[in-house]
């Protein structure tokens, strides 16, 4: 299977993305690149809203009750617009045709480079990744359209949890619904979607709001959103992360939105009311593909929104007044602070998941953060450079919004990686688990404007220094030829994009993809599903009926009989629920012969096969709780008898409890 082969379900994939959310956007009076970068995140809202309403109102979950959900949004903005209430200006940008092309080259650079990375890493469209998560990623998308149903508020049923955000399931359940495609393959497709056009969008968008309609800084941002190896590369190797890694590609458009709704933006004032409407619109988004992308923007914004309180309070009072109306402010303020306190308490998993420790020292883990390579991973000597002089630049400028950002993401980072192991460190970082892994992926949204600031300050002093050797080397009446300076600046520019892509698609990049390969890889010791399990798993479907349930040890991989072949198994996740029945039949099955129990239990459970996957398990096992020593040698202990096996790997149907 080749990468080419899947070319309708890129098509169809970007569609999803891009459509409904562009639609609605253009009835909101959005023009321009702004309409481009925020449908993806506008379509994801209305993705995991409809998903949410559709059981409410009786849809089945569908591209049906997507178009249903887009159409009421667009009724929702047009009334918006027409009446007197709210009447939304167009939000059109008035960029020249230069400024256009190099926001689609800029594009087109980050595009190319990030799926190459990426398919690169995943190798074919429908490889699987070997980690721990993915069981239940997979499953749960299979539980989706089994039960035709992708509310965040039901996907969590599959396990006996509760909410769980859902709107990367939502996504690939519909793309697998509208191909036909397998589930890994929606999911690498989607996933490739994201990384290589979603987030490159948001990152020159965000470029855009700090640096300004300047196509050195667009282009820039381009090619720096495709020279971070903690993302997106990390977020689809570790775990595997896929809800957290379609937030993080959300969350740099949203940045820049509430940048602009502060009136930050280097280009000027933008249209607040606008601007607020849009970004309140994203969030849905942004929250259902997993809620840490919203608690992210808090410090993200933080110092942002400090400011702007600060200029409104002193700035735009009238002497007279400025104390009475400023301790109405500063009540506004105390009570901002203390509803974002609030979610950062609530929104958050719970304490006693939060179990990473600390992975490095406070030395190693400034040099991480400053040299932009993740986790023990090498230097990014380019992007490096580039973020120092930018902060020069951001601080001479008096970006202070840029500089906060940047701080705030710097502690949390420290603390995760080398912080001491206590209540701050929770508080600070237990909305990502204290996970060292997750806030390195952070690291990226912040670092790349300001290494675009120092980006188009490079290009800026560049040609000042081609302004001056021309006028020392060529005549004075030759020096404003419009067709010479247009020759030495295209010149320069292809030298100096090029050189940027080279001296940035190194090491860092290298060990990224490395580490993503091994874990896509299906070879004879993969950790989750070997070639001898997989050849099992595609015969299962024609080997065990519809109707009945399988039993196998989640940990080696054989749960995933649900995602790949469709049927029923006892236990669809690694962790999740699991009934007395169950765990009596995973501990005591191969004493069915002589225990009338068991049997008992697997008449009830419907359970009528066992895959054996052998004794290797995802992550070594560590952390399991269930026994299944139950499910060993049960051809010898007569309580079974073998219908398929290769390579070790085999499919028992159970025949000691007469079914």
């Amino acid at each position: 299977m080749s990468w080419w082969s899947e070319a309708p379900a890129f098509f169809a994939a970007l569609t999803l993305l891009f459509v409904p959310g562009a639609v609605v956007a253009w009835v909101a009076g959005v023009r321009g690149f702004l309409l481009y970068a925020s449908a993806p995140t506008l379509s994801l809202s209305l993705v995991a809203s409809a998903a949410i309403v559709a059981p409410v109102v009786g849809l089945d979950w569908s591209a049906l009750a997507l178009a249903a959900a887009t159409a009421a949004a667009l009724v929702v903005v047009l009334t918006a617009r027409k009446t007197l209430l709210w009447k939304i200006p167009a939000l059109s940008e008035k960029a020249g045709v230069g400024y256009r092309r190099a926001v689609s080259l800029g594009l087109i650079i980050a595009a190319v480079l990030v799926a190459v990375r990426m398919m690169g890493a995943i190798a074919q469209p429908d490889a699987l990744s070997q980690t721990f998560d993915n069981v239940f990623h997979m499953n749960a998308v299979q539980f989706i359209l089994d039960h035709r149903s992708g509310s965040s508020f039901s996907v969590g049923d599959m396990t006996g949890g509760g909410f769980y955000p859902a709107a990367w399931h939502d996504l690939v359940s519909l793309l697998s619904q509208l191909t036909g495609a397998s589930i890994p393959v929606a999911a690498n497709v989607i996933n490739v979607c994201v990384g290589a056009v979603v987030w490159p969008a948001g990152c020159v968008y965000l470029a855009q709001v700090t640096v300004g309609s300047r196509p050195a800084a667009v282009i820039a941002a381009g090619v720096l959103s495709a020279a971070f190896g903690a993302y997106p590369l990390l977020m689809v190797d570790f775990g595997v992360l896929y809800p957290n890694f379609l937030a993080l590609a959300l969350l740099p458009f949203v940045w820049a939105l509430g940048i602009q709704a502060f009136r930050f933006s280097a280009d000027g004032p933008a249209q607040p009311c606008a601007m607020w409407f849009l970004f309140l619109a994203t969030l849905p988004g942004l929250a259902l593909s997993h809620p840490s992308g919203v608690l992210t923007l808090l410090p993200l914004l933080a110092a942002a929104a400090v400011i702007c309180w600060w200029q409104w309070n002193f700035r735009c009072t009238p002497r007279s007044g400025i104390w009475r109306w400023g301790a109405a402010r500063v009540v506004l303020l105390v009570a901002a602070g203390a509803v974002c306190v609030a979610l950062w308490k609530v929104v958050r998993p719970p304490e006693a998941a939060a179990t990473w420790p600390p992975v490095a020292t406070w030395t190693d883990a400034i040099w991480d953060f400053v040299s932009s390579s993740g986790i023990d991973r090498p230097e990014s000597w380019a992007v490096m450079a580039l973020a120092m002089v930018g902060l020069g630049v951001a601080a001479r400028s008096k970006r202070y919004w840029l500089l906060g950002a940047y701080a705030a993401v710097a502690i949390l980072f420290f603390m995760a990686v080398a912080g001491r192991p206590g209540r701050i460190r929770t508080f600070l970082t237990g909305v990502w688990y204290n996970d060292p892994q997750r806030l390195a992926a952070i690291v990226p949204i912040v670092l790349l404007p300001i290494a675009v600031l120092g980006a188009a300050f490079c290009w800026d002093g560049l040609k000042r220094l081609l302004v001056k050797t021309r006028r020392k080397r060529i005549r004075i009446k030759d020096y404003g030829s419009p067709a010479l300076t247009i020759g030495v600046t295209s010149v320069a520019a292809v030298v100096a994009v090029s050189t940027l892509i080279a001296v940035t698609q190194q090491e860092n990049l290298d060990a990224a993809q490395t580490s993503a390969a091994r874990n896509y890889a299906m070879g004879s010791d993969a950790p989750l599903l070997d070639s001898g399990e997989m050849a099992i798993l595609e015969r299962v479907r024609e080997e065990v009926p519809p109707d009945a349930v399988v039993v196998g040890n989640p940990w080696t991989g054989s749960s995933l009989a649900y995602a790949l072949s469709q049927r029923q198994t006892l236990q669809p996740h690694i962790l999740g629920a699991v009934s007395d029945e169950a765990l009596y039949v995973f501990a005591h099955l191969n004493m069915a012969a002589v225990d009338t129990a068991v049997c008992a239990a697997v008449r009830d459970l419907e359970a009528e096969y066992v895959l054996d996957f052998g004794d290797r398990q995802v992550n070594n096992g560590e952390g399991r709780t269930i026994d299944y020593q139950g499910l060993d040698n049960l051809k010898e202990s007569g309580v079974a008898e073998v219908v398929d096996s290769q390579d070790g790997a085999t499919l028992y149907r159970i025949t000691a409890c007469g079914i």
